[in-house]
């Protein structure tokens, strides 16, 4: 659902365009998705060719592993070149061997592993290694418990087999993406894509907990370890993620206990604003991956979610400031942590680039 107050659409481009002139000079892969947004809307000021520069500069850096969708793998790249291609034929070479390289990974999850490679795949035409990645994630859900981390960070006090919940590092990652590959797929799921599914929501629902503002999840689990995770309100980990991840698993296997739970814990968090803990205006840890999320909750202009995502609009619109470097108070322009990804995902709920969508989960 998107915002279509046309004063809304017009302060979401203006904001998008103060800030991609001022992320001109850093010429990052991972933010050409929102050059490539205000290129379908604004044709004539040169957007798409700053794009192709930064993706030419990409292209001579290289990338980094065969994943990658959010740390400059070569997924990134990809997912650079498909939103740049649109529909004029360009970069058809370069996508071609990207879709020949980018595949299953050691590592599950979103930002660096074999769900983010699903995503990119979900951006180009259907082909057969759409059925390899799903296939793989399936496999990963038969694991106790599901997609257990690789790469624990050092500093984490968890024990072995530690399995996170969140969308960027955890099962609820591969969850989401497994959901819209059988999506997409006229078939629909395969038996045994439709029973990890159901694996992977149904652990999910196992270690929800109610508190005083509603569901809450914990940040993982171990195999003697339930861990605690403050309350957030996050794209990356907390409610907003999770929920998104079962809501999918609900429409890909038309399961109302999944839908039902997803929306009851979005709704509940909605309404205590005082427990969601963010921390800033960007999209991975911020207000602007909330409001992503509510957006892909909402299905009706005037429903509880569109209501939220308004408030969320506005109160990102409310934080801009012209006289901070980028505009608004983050540390760079990236896509995830930065003000390229909080422009790119104003430009979303008012309509924008559908390919960004895709990328936030969002739609």
């Amino acid at each position: 659902m998107h915002l279509t107050s046309p004063s809304r659409r017009a302060a979401a481009l203006a904001i998008a365009r103060e800030v991609a002139a001022r992320s001109a000079e850093y010429p990052a892969v991972a933010i050409i998705p929102l050059y490539s947004a205000i290129d379908k809307m604004d044709s004539n000021n040169g957007w798409g060719m700053i794009g192709h520069r930064f993706l030419t500069c990409g292209m001579r850096a290289g990338a980094a592993g065969t994943a990658g969708l959010f740390d400059g793998g070569v997924a990134a790249l990809g997912a650079a070149a498909a939103s740049l291609r649109g529909d004029t034929g360009r970069y058809e070479r370069l996508l071609g061997r990207i879709d020949a390289a980018v595949g299953p990974v050691a590592d599950h999850d979103l930002i660096s592993g074999t769900a983010g490679a699903g995503l990119y795949l979900l951006l180009r035409p259907p082909m057969s290694k759409r059925d390899e990645v799903a296939s793989a994630l399936a496999g990963g859900a038969g694991a106790r418990p599901p997609y257990p981390m690789r790469h624990v960070p050092a500093a984490w006090q968890v024990a072995d087999g530690y399995a996170d919940c969140g969308l960027a590092h955890g099962a609820a990652g591969p969850l989401a993406v497994l959901a819209l590959l059988c999506t997409d797929r006229p078939a629909g799921a395969a038996p045994e894509e439709s029973r990890a599914i159901r694996t992977v929501a149904d652990w999910l629902l196992g270690l929800a907990r109610e508190d005083r503002w509603g569901t809450a999840w914990p940040a993982g689990v171990d195999r003697v370890t339930w861990h605690p995770s403050p309350r957030r309100a996050a794209w990356c980990y907390g409610v907003p993620g999770i929920a998104r991840a079962l809501r999918l698993a609900g429409d890909a296997l038309c399961e109302p206990r999944y839908q039902r739970a997803a929306d009851d814990a979005m709704a509940q968090l909605l309404q205590a604003p005082e427990s969601w803990g963010l921390e800033g205006p960007g999209v991975c840890h911020g207000l602007a991956g909330l409001m992503l999320i509510t957006a892909a909750f909402a299905t009706h202009p005037r429903d509880r979610f569109a209501l939220a995502v308004e408030d969320l609009f506005d109160r990102l619109c409310d934080a801009y400031d012209s006289r901070l470097p980028l505009g608004f108070d983050v540390t760079g322009p990236g896509l995830l942590s930065g003000a390229a990804g909080i422009a790119l995902a104003l430009l979303v709920v008012t309509g924008g680039d559908p390919i960004a969508s895709k990328l936030f989960l969002a739609g």
